[in-house]
């Protein structure tokens, strides 16, 4: 495991076991996934905290800021303070996404990430959401990502397992039983 992810889990079990304690724990995920939207999506609030010349206590004072203006309770204005100050802020989108596992774990859910050649409807969605918990035996929440470079279909991956329905698998499965004759 790579030292950015190592970082990131790190902060991610701290915030989750305070925000288990404080019964937030799902809350407290979505105002980080707001932070780091912010934090990430803004160039000129990236800039702030990632650049390391900037003090430490400057970085901490935008970050805050940041959650505020999303109005997130105090524990994710300091967490997210302390994040900038120690120049983590960077690993924030990972920070979030490590955080969101343990939430998931915990409430008996996981996160599938769906590639899909056109927008699914709110019925295939529904569909392939019921499918997929079927086969693993947890309540799926689907996040849905249009890619233009698949011929039809979708893949659909669940950590690290992944549903392959798109039609480009399918060719080259059939490719590989013609190769084997």
């Amino acid at each position: 495991m790579r030292s950015r992810e190592r970082t990131a889990r790190r902060y991610a079990k701290a915030l989750y076991d305070v925000a288990r304690e404080a019964g937030a724990a799902e809350a407290i995920g979505q105002e980080m996934e707001q932070v780091a939207a912010i934090a990430s999506g803004d160039p000129a609030a990236r800039g702030v905290l990632t650049r390391p010349w900037i003090k430490p206590a400057d970085r901490r004072a935008v970050a805050g800021a940041i959650a505020r203006k999303v109005g997130a309770r105090k524990l994710v204005q300091d967490f997210a303070g302390l994040v900038a100050e120690r120049g983590r802020a960077d690993h924030l989108l990972e920070i979030v996404a490590a955080y969101q596992t343990l939430v998931d774990a915990e409430l008996g859910r996981a996160r599938a990430q769906v590639r899909t050649a056109v927008a699914l409807t709110d019925g295939e969605k529904r569909e392939l959401s019921g499918k997929l918990e079927h086969a693993l035996g947890k309540r799926i929440i689907l996040e849905e990502q249009v890619d233009a470079t698949l011929l039809g279909g979708f893949i659909a991956q669940v950590g690290s397992l992944i549903f392959d329905g798109s039609l480009d698998g399918q060719l080259a499965r059939m490719r590989q039983r013609l190769a084997r004759g």
